[in-house]
């Protein structure tokens, strides 16, 4: 494999840290990866106009500038792959999470239609987007949710976030969730790919929810599918991920698939 040069932004922790710490040791050397993010759940009247703004300079701001001082020296080389840390987030929004899903959905945005102007210079994008995934970042932003002031809401509105969407996220979490180093492991891929993809989700339990945005052009049937799961269908649901879950620990408990 050829020395490469990586540059990882955010990796004092979760993602960016394993990441840096696999790279270090594959010895890979050139690369440029936008990892530095921010999270934000919870209702929007309780969201300060600052914060909001906080989280797309973080989110979005923060790689639209690194883009801007990298760019012009892969132009003139022809040559270069930008990875970006996105999420599925950035397909389709969720319950409580409308400013970070939008920070992301500008990411997406920004990255896809600047990928058309890089292939002319041989230049890569490729967005990694990761499920929930088990970091000090996820565990901070739930801690903190839960002792969120909820006084600018409605009653209603407070205990569907309180009794309703944080003890979901955290069953959602636990049956579908990833490491950060096995989000790492499938970044890694990506960046020593011949043919690197655009998009790449590193996990593909969350696929099917992701497949709903693009099976219904008018939108209905994403929207009214996560609408009944939540309000509706929650047992169901449940019952689902709990499935998931056993299934999960089985094959980690017998991984060469062989059943009494």
């Amino acid at each position: 494999m050829s020395a490469r040069t990586v540059i990882v932004t955010g990796c004092s922790s979760g993602i960016g840290l394993a990441l840096a710490v696999k790279l270090a040791k594959d010895q890979l050397k050139r690369f440029k990866v936008n990892n530095a993010g921010m999270g934000l759940i919870g209702p929007v009247e309780c969201q300060s106009i600052d914060t909001i703004k906080m989280v797309f300079d973080t989110n979005f701001f923060g790689l639209t500038r690194l883009v801007k001082e990298i760019l012009p020296d892969m132009k003139r080389r022809q040559n270069g792959h930008i990875v970006v840390m996105s999420s599925v987030m950035g397909i389709h929004g969720l319950l409580f999470n409308d400013v970070y899903s939008a920070s992301k959905f500008a990411v997406e945005g920004f990255c896809e239609s600047l990928a058309i102007q890089a292939l002319k210079f041989n230049i890569n994008i490729s967005l990694i987007e990761p499920g929930p995934v088990f970091t000090e970042f996820e565990a901070k932003l739930y801690e903190d949710a839960a002792k969120m002031d909820l006084s600018s809401t409605d009653e209603e509105t407070a205990k569907m976030f309180q009794q309703l969407y944080l003890p979901y996220s955290e069953k959602v979490f636990h049956a579908l969730g990833q490491t950060a180093e096995d989000v790492a492991e499938h970044t890694v891929k990506v960046i020593t790919s011949e043919n690197p993809p655009f998009r790449y989700q590193t996990n593909n339990l969350y696929t099917p929810f992701t497949t709903l945005k693009f099976a219904d052009p008018t939108g209905n049937l994403h929207v009214d599918t996560f609408y009944k799961m939540v309000f509706q269908h929650d047992r169901i649901f449940n019952a689902s991920l709990n499935l998931i879950k056993l299934l999960r620990w089985r094959s980690r408990n017998n991984p060469g698939g062989k059943h009494s």
